[in-house]
C-alpha cells in the first residue's frame, strides 16, 4: 500500500480562516516552502474570484506555523492537520 505524501494546512486566521491546501511533502524542504505554497494557492483562489480587497490583507498578512518543525510535519501521520496562523 502506497503511503499517503500529502498533508492539509488549515488557515488559523480572522479573514481567512478554514481554508485549506493539501501540500505534498514532495514539494517542501522547509516551513516557509509550506508557507509560501499555502500562501499561493490562497492568493490564487482570491485573484480566480476577484476578491481584491481580500488579496491585499493576504499579501499583507505574515503567516506562520506554531510549535512544529518541518521534521515534525515530514515525519507526521497523513491524517495531522497542521494550522497556518496569522495572528499573535
Amino acid at each position: 500500500m502506497e503511503e499517503d505524501h500529502t498533508r492539509i494546512f488549515v488557515a488559523s486566521s480572522e479573514l481567512f480562516s478554514d481554508f485549506q491546501v493539501s501540500i505534498s511533502l514532495y514539494d517542501v524542504s522547509t516551513l516557509d516552502d509550506i508557507i509560501n505554497q499555502f500562501k499561493n494557492e490562497l492568493l490564487n483562489v482570491l485573484e480566480t474570484n476577484h476578491f481584491t480587497n481580500l488579496i491585499k490583507k493576504a499579501k499583507e498578512n505574515i503567516f506562520h506555523i506554531h510549535s512544529k518543525t518541518i521534521e515534525d510535519i515530514l515525519t507526521s501521520e497523513s491524517d495531522e492537520i497542521f494550522f497556518i496562523c496569522d495572528h499573535c
